[in-house]
């Protein structure tokens, strides 16, 4: 039938469900679209009209969606890099220096391919704090690429890193206190930008 939603059913896995429904060493799972529709230990479905697609999951376990609750996605493309620093050369090398030359495409890519490895991994929702934002550009690309990789994410920001010199002005980005307070493209010194 034209514009039905696509079905899979997700056969033979060991599903952890989470719910009373309690663990099942063999269940099925149907999704509709991109619903899950039902979890049983055996879901008659009609699967030669051809609407249905069918994974044998025998041997595999279905889980739920795990949450990571801080990650930095923005440092996705240095992983390995600072294995071995200590806490202060970190500070250093990366805040102060790699950092600094990140501009805004490339906190985007970074991103993008932080959260695509984040779902590749069996994460759904990430909690992404984001402290490489000098500029409202900065945190725009970053939220464009979680919101293209498909991830439930909670994006937080924290002072641009490095933090500016005395005096220096950060490049249009406002501290943000709390849930009230407004971003401003242009520093002001009302708004202590």
């Amino acid at each position: 039938m034209a514009g039905a939603p696509v079905r899979t059913l997700i056969r033979g896995a060991t599903v952890i469900t989470m719910d009373a429904l309690g663990d099942l060493p063999q269940g099925d799972i149907l999704v509709t679209g991109d619903t899950l529709t039902e979890i049983a230990p055996l879901i008659h479905a009609d699967i030669h009209t051809g609407d249905v697609q069918v994974i044998d999951a025998a041997g595999c376990i279905v889980i739920p969606g795990l949450v990571n609750a801080h990650m930095h996605t923005w440092q996705t493309a240095l992983r390995g890099l600072a294995a071995n620093w200590t806490l202060l050369e970190y500070f250093k090398k990366m805040h102060a220096g790699l950092a600094t030359v990140f501009e805004p495409q490339d906190l985007y890519i970074a991103t993008l391919v932080g959260a695509l490895n984040q779902l590749n991994c069996g994460t759904t929702t990430l909690a992404d704090w984001c402290h490489n934002n000098p500029t409202p550009q900065h945190n725009d690309a970053a939220i464009a690429g979680l919101r293209e990789s498909g991830i439930r994410a909670a994006f937080s920001t924290a002072r641009p890193s490095p933090t500016p010199n005395r005096g220096r002005r950060r490049s249009g980005k406002c501290r943000i206190r709390g849930p009230r307070s407004n971003a401003c493209s242009k520093p002001t010194k009302a708004s202590r930008c």
